[in-house]
């Protein structure tokens, strides 16, 4: 009776694994570390000011930590240190090529990847977030409890748009793994940063507009544009469903392509 050979794991199967590898590399590595100094940094200063100043608005002190520290520095902050460099890692280390020889689909290998990556990013952002929202209103327990809904809010949009990011980021590291850092700070810095900022319609390019209005944060930028006390450009409303959409397909589509681009890719592996 002959022996017959186990059957190739599934695609579910084989991104479990790679989570489960990737995620004791990144516990065991230094990405969530630097992360976590990262945070601490960007809720220091308005938790200091909070705690030292009697006659400043808590309120304030926290929608301008969540604004500028969250939205305007970790949410770009995460997805380079988690999954800009996942495919480079593997190829400057030589161990992309035992990862593709066995048998499993490589596009699991990008997802389980992206997976371990967002969900590190993800605990890091909700872990400072959650600090800021405590230490900001540690002096007014009442203000504590009633802007709760409005610090969850905010971190619900954060969160989406980092999920995003990290797509972005495991696209460029997919597509050119040498350079995929480098092509994430661009795209992130002109794109997404620069892009918040333009007036009018032009602002639509930047889903980083789209989560802001669903965080309820006030729009950053050029708006509207004035000439002599006239309004010459302003960035039209869009309902709050529609922004959810945008950024939630623009992610599917970044995702898809890096799986994509994963599965069918030449990868050279003398060049690692």
């Amino acid at each position: 009776m002959s022996a017959h050979a186990p059957a190739a794991p599934g695609f579910g199967s084989s991104t479990l694994s790679m989570i489960r590898l990737t995620a004791l590399r990144t516990l065991r590595g230094r990405k969530l570390r630097v992360a976590a100094v990262a945070a601490f940094v960007v809720i220091l200063f308005p938790a200091v000011v909070a705690l030292v100043t009697d006659d400043g608005d808590p309120v304030t002190i926290v929608t301008g930590g969540i604004d500028w520290g969250f939205f305007r520095l970790l949410v770009f902050l995460l997805p380079l240190l988690f999954t800009s460099g996942a495919i480079g890692e593997e190829v400057e280390a030589r161990t992309l090529h035992f990862l593709a020889m066995r048998p499993i689909s490589r596009a699991s290998i990008a997802l389980g990847k992206y997976v371990v990556g967002t969900g590190s990013a993800l605990a890091i952002l909700w872990v400072g977030l959650l600090l800021l929202h405590g230490i900001g209103y540690a002096a007014s327990p009442s203000d504590m409890i009633d802007q709760l809904g409005a610090t969850m809010r905010a971190g619900g949009a954060a969160s989406l748009l980092l999920v995003l990011y990290c797509a972005i980021a495991m696209f460029w590291s997919t597509m050119v793994p040498e350079a995929g850092g480098l092509l994430t700070v661009i795209w992130l810095g002109f794109v997404e940063w620069f892009g918040m900022l333009l007036p009018g319609v032009l602002r639509f390019a930047s889903m980083s507009h789209f989560a802001r209005e669903l965080g309820g944060l006030e729009r950053a930028g050029w708006d509207p544009v004035e000439l002599m006390g006239q309004t010459v450009v302003s960035v039209p409303d869009v309902e709050l469903w529609i922004c959810a959409l945008v950024v939630v397909c623009e992610w599917a589509a970044f995702l898809a392509m890096a799986l994509a681009i994963m599965q069918t890719a030449q990868l050279r592996f003398g060049k690692a």
